[in-house]
């Protein structure tokens, strides 16, 4: 009944987690590797079909310390960054800006705060004041001497572009929000490259790119790039702006099942029952009692040996003397008396000790003596000395029972 009890639970117990919803993370990161709605990992896999004669790579380490140790500058190649918030130093946006004026090119989708951009490039960005968060915005493209226009849904960026260098400055596309205009894609050329701005960075993540009025925005902002290899930014940005490195040990495996509510239910679940499995086989079990079986006798085992030995091969000289030594023995234990020792009055010593009359103990000693000497002995000196020693074994135990009753 108690097992039940204990399975019973256990069942109730999975079948509570199972039920549990993991919530949708809106959290933006714009992180390629992640899979929530403002991460980025459906766009840099559709990036190999956006430009198919592209080389893409993925950024790994510091962006400065990739800027100030390998031969971007020497290589003509698009890099780009997706983030609402700037996490790169001023150093790291000026190694970008001298990659740039080499003759690189590279796509920002970012918010405001940067201040590289606002001194090297004379980009300010502001921002509209937001009347509600779910008020969708009108975006439009330049396509030739007309725009294209696309309305986006859940777009929580309504920064633009408030002030430019008209000498150095291409205006792409434009952000509408409670009535007003502003530029929010423009292309600055800088050097010998060019940047390519845009306020919204929102629209690159993976909810905006599956959607399919939103998705046809973001192909045609890609089309203002030529064909080039790419240096993407987003890949792993967390772990490496903390200084993190996943080597795929046993600690980053627990990050991925915390992140996740019906993992960390189901870790927390196999946690409480691999305590509760120590705790109840804790306790202490008794030991199994030995069972410990009586000395066999094997006196009849042996008998029986010893008469299949015979009976195929009746040899009568052995089997007399097996027959006397044996005889013997048994007076040696039982008696505790040796022809040995006794030779002279033997048979009267084993009289007085076994009750055996004189006469009887006279007759078996001197048979002994005579079947020792002879070398041959045939089936009648076998029943001859049997039937002396059941006399006397007869007689002794006649007597003892005679003592016995007295």
């Amino acid at each position: 009944m108690r097992n039940w009890f204990y399975y019973i639970g256990i069942l109730i117990s999975l079948l509570s987690t199972s039920c549990v919803d993991d919530p949708v993370n809106w959290t933006p990161t714009y992180d390629s590797t992640h899979t929530i709605p403002y991460g980025t990992e459906v766009l840099r896999k559709e990036l190999p079909k956006i430009f198919p004669d592209s080389k893409i790579q993925n950024i790994g380490v510091n962006t400065h310390e990739f800027f100030d140790e390998t031969d971007a500058y020497y290589s003509y190649a698009h890099y780009m960054y997706i983030n609402e918030i700037d996490i790169h130093t001023i150093s790291t946006w000026s190694l970008i800006s001298n990659f740039v004026y080499e003759g690189g090119s590279a796509f920002i989708a970012i918010g405001q705060g940067n201040t590289v951009l606002l001194n090297d490039l004379g980009i300010s960005i502001d921002s509209f004041t937001k009347v509600k968060d779910e008020q969708a915005i009108s975006l439009s493209l330049q396509a030739g001497t007309t725009e294209k226009s696309f309305v986006a849904e859940k777009v929580f960026n309504t920064e633009y572009i408030s002030n430019y260098n008209p000498e150095t400055t291409d205006i792409l596309g434009y952000l509408t929000y409670n009535g007003q205009k502003e530029p929010n894609l423009v292309k600055v050329y800088h050097g010998n490259g060019y940047f390519l701005i845009s306020t919204t960075p929102s629209l690159f993540t993976n909810y905006h790119v599956l959607r399919k009025n939103h998705n046809q925005y973001v192909l045609n902002t890609f089309s203002f790039l030529e064909d080039a290899d790419i240096y993407w930014d987003n890949h792993r940005m967390n772990q490496r702006r903390a200084g993190e490195k996943n080597d795929g040990g046993f600690f980053n495996g627990l990050s991925f099942i915390m992140k996740h509510e019906s993992l960390r239910w189901a870790f927390f679940l196999l946690l409480l029952l691999g305590i509760l499995y120590l705790a109840f086989n804790s306790k202490r079990r008794q030991r199994a009692v030995p069972i410990i079986l009586p000395y066999s006798n094997y006196t009849l085992e042996f008998a029986k040996t010893l008469s299949e030995l015979y009976r195929g091969n009746p040899d009568h000289t052995a089997m007399v003397r097996y027959k006397i030594n044996y005889f013997l023995e048994q007076i040696r234990q039982k008696y505790h008396i040796t022809s040995k020792d006794t030779e002279k009055d033997y048979a009267e010593l084993l009289s007085l000790k076994s009750g055996v009359d004189i006469y009887t103990c006279q007759i078996i000693v001197t048979t002994i003596e005579l079947f020792k000497a002879k070398s041959y002995l045939d089936r009648e000196d076998f029943v001859r000395i049997q039937s002396l020693i059941q006399l006397f074994n007869q007689k002794s135990q006649a007597y003892a029972r005679s003592n016995t009753r007295s």
